[in-house]
C-alpha cells in the first residue's frame, strides 16, 4: 500500500516538494522510533512463545505489559519532538500537520504491536485481514482526497487519522488476550532481554536514516525524493524475510526442538531463494524501464539506486540473527550492529563523493553483508552452529553469483 501511495502522489498534482514532506512526516517518525519498536518486539515475541507454551487457560499480564511499555515509549518520543520543534530545530511541518505527526508517533507507532499479537495467537486469517482493512483503508482515503483535489495537508491528516484506528484496534485485542495488568517482574525481564536488540537496531537501521540525513546535508529536496523512492528493497523480500525470523522466534522460546528449528529455516529460506532471486533479477532488468514509467520522468534516477538495493537480497535471506535472538544472545547482535554501522557511515561518506547517490547506496549493501556473516561466524564459534546448518549455501552461492553479474552487466553494458 505504501507503494501504491507513492505512485498516486507521483502522478498526483502534488509536486516534488510536497512528495518530499509527506516522505519527510515518514521519515522523521521512523527515526524516532524504529529502534525501540523493533528491539522490544524481538525480544518479546521468545518470551511470548514460552507464555504461550505454559498451557495454562488464565490471561497472562504479558501483552498488556508490552503495550504499556510500547506506549510510554511512544509518549516520550512525542515530547522530545515537541521540545525540538518549540525550539526551532525542527522545521519539517508547521501548523495543524504538526499534531497530526504527533498523534500519528503516540498511537501509530504502538499499533505496530497488532501483527505480532495475531501471530502469538497463530491467527493468520485475522492477521490478513487487518492489513487489508487497515491500509487497505488508507490507500483509498488517500486516492479519494487526491481525486477531490486535498493537498499535502489533507494527505498528513489521513495518515493520522488511520494510526488512531489502528490504536483502537489493538486496545481491543489487548483487552480481549490479555488480562489488565502491568507486570513489573515481565516488564524488567523484558527490557533486560531487548536492551541489546534495541541498541543492535539502532545502530543497524539508522544506516538508512543516516543515509537519508547525509543526502538532505549534500543534495536538494528533490535529490531526498529521488532517493527514498529509489531506496527500497523488493517489497516482498524484505517482508517474507523479516516475517519469517520474527515467526520463528516464539519456536524458540519454547524448551525443546532447536535442531528442528535449524532445519526449518535452511528448508525454508531455500525455498524463499527459488523464487525471489529470480524475481529479483526481473525487477532488476526493468525497473530503468518501469520506474519513469510508473511514477514520473523526474524519478528516473531512482531505477539505478533501486538496483543496488536489490542486491539486499543476499543477506536477506541468510537468518544467523533469528538463531541468536531465539537462544538469547542478544549482546552479540548489538556488537555486529555496531561495527555495520561503523562501515556504512564511513562508506557512504567516502562513496557519495564519487558515486553520488548510488555511492551511498552501495555503502548499505556492503556494510549489511558484513553484519550477517559476521554473526554467523560467531554463531559458529559460540554455539558450534555452522552456517551449513541453517543455510543451503551452494543454492545461495549460486544465485548471488548469478544477480551480481545480473547488476554488473545492467550498469556497464545493458543500459
Amino acid at each position: 500500500m505504501l507503494v501504491l501511495i507513492g505512485v498516486l502522489l507521483t502522478h498526483s498534482k502534488l509536486n516534488v516538494g510536497d512528495i518530499g514532506q509527506y516522505e519527510s512526516f515518514l521519515f522523521w517518525a521512523g527515526l524516532a522510533s524504529f529502534f525501540w519498536v523493533n528491539g522490544l518486539i524481538q525480544g518479546a515475541l521468545p518470551m511470548a512463545g514460552a507464555e504461550e507454551s505454559d498451557g495454562e487457560q488464565r490471561k497472562s499480564p504479558f501483552l498488556f505489559t508490552v503495550f504499556f511499555l510500547l506506549l510510554v515509549f511512544s509518549t516520550a518520543t512525542a515530547l522530545v519532538f515537541t521540545i525540538l520543534y518549540k525550539a526551532g530545530l525542527l522545521a519539517f511541518l508547521s501548523g495543524h500537520a504538526w499534531y497530526w505527526f504527533l498523534l500519528f508517533v503516540v498511537f501509530g507507532i504502538p499499533a505496530n504491536l497488532t501483527v505480532y499479537v495475531y501471530l502469538v495467537k497463530n491467527r493468520s486469517v485475522e492477521m490478513l485481514l487487518y492489513g487489508a482493512g487497515a491500509f487497505g483503508l488508507q490507500f483509498f482515503l488517500i486516492l479519494f482526497a487526491l481525486l477531490y483535489g486535498g493537498g499535502i495537508e489533507t494527505i498528513l491528516e489521513i495518515l493520522g487519522l488511520v494510526a488512531l484506528l489502528r490504536f483502537v484496534w489493538l486496545v481491543k485485542l489487548i483487552f480481549h488476550h490479555s488480562s489488565v495488568v502491568f507486570s513489573r517482574e515481565l516488564a524488567r525481564k523484558l527490557l533486560l532481554r531487548s536492551w541489546p536488540l534495541i541498541l543492535a537496531t539502532l545502530l543497524s537501521g539508522s544506516a538508512q536514516y543516516i543515509d537519508g540525513w547525509l543526502v538532505t546535508i549534500r543534495f536538494d529536496s528533490a535529490a531526498f525524493a529521488i532517493f527514498r523512492f529509489g531506496a527500497r528493497e523488493l517489497p516482498f523480500v524484505v517482508l517474507i524475510a523479516n516475517a519469517f525470523s520474527n515467526s520463528m522466534l516464539p519456536k524458540f522460546g519454547k524448551s525443546s526442538g532447536f535442531k528442528s528449528h535449524l532445519k526449518e529455516i535452511r528448508e525454508r529460506s531455500a525455498k524463499m531463494m527459488n523464487w525471489m532471486f529470480p524475481l529479483t533479477a526481473v525487477l532488476m532488468i526493468s525497473s530503468p524501464w518501469f520506474f519513469p514509467v510508473i511514477f514520473s520522468q523526474a524519478f528516473a534516477e531512482s531505477a539505478s539506486i533501486f538496483n543496488i538495493y536489490l542486491l539486499l537480497i543476499i543477506p536477506r535471506l541468510v537468518f544467523p540473527q533469528t538463531i541468536l535472538n531465539g537462544i538469547g544472545q542478544t549482546k552479540l547482535i548489538s556488537r555486529a550492529s555496531f561495527y555495520e554501522i561503523l562501515i556504512n557511515v564511513g562508506l557512504s561518506v567516502l562513496l557519495s563523493f564519487p558515486f553520488g547517490l548510488e555511492g551511498i547506496a552501495a555503502a548499505t549493501v556492503i556494510a549489511y553483508l558484513f553484519e550477517k556473516y559476521y554473526l554467523a561466524y560467531w554463531l559458529y564459534r559460540r554455539e558450534g552452529v555452522s552456517l551449513a546448518d541453517y543455510l543451503d549455501g551452494k543454492r545461495h552461492l549460486l544465485f548471488s553469483a548469478g544477480i551480481l553479474t545480473l547488476f554488473v552487466l545492467i550498469e556497464t553494458v545493458i543500459y
